[in-house]
């Protein structure tokens, strides 16, 4: 059984979020928009989400491309998997310590 995308609302992007992305749209749709997190111009053909501010949800950094916003969650990830490694002793090559 495949499971559906919850609706924006159900996964934290009310009605204020909708609004806000709305009013990004229209200059984004006429390639005005530099990238929150690159700088780069965002074209009017690209993805793009509305990119909060790194550690706090409640603000808006502004659009952003997609692969730009998305990535910086991926990065966020596999740092935390990387600090809960532990440390492992490499094996020796030969039978003794010389």
């Amino acid at each position: 059984m495949s499971r559906a995308k919850a609706k924006t609302a159900a996964r934290g992007y009310g009605a204020q979020h909708q609004r806000l992305r709305r009013r990004w749209a229209r200059e984004v749709k006429e390639g005005l928009v530099n990238c929150a997190r690159c700088g780069d111009v965002i074209y009017p053909y690209e993805a793009w989400d509305l990119g909060h501010v790194d550690g706090d949800k409640s603000r808006y950094a502004g659009p952003e491309h997609r692969h730009c916003n998305r990535q910086t969650a991926t990065h966020k990830a596999k740092r935390r998997r990387r600090v809960q490694v532990a440390w492992v002793e490499p094996r020796r090559s030969t039978s003794r310590d010389w």
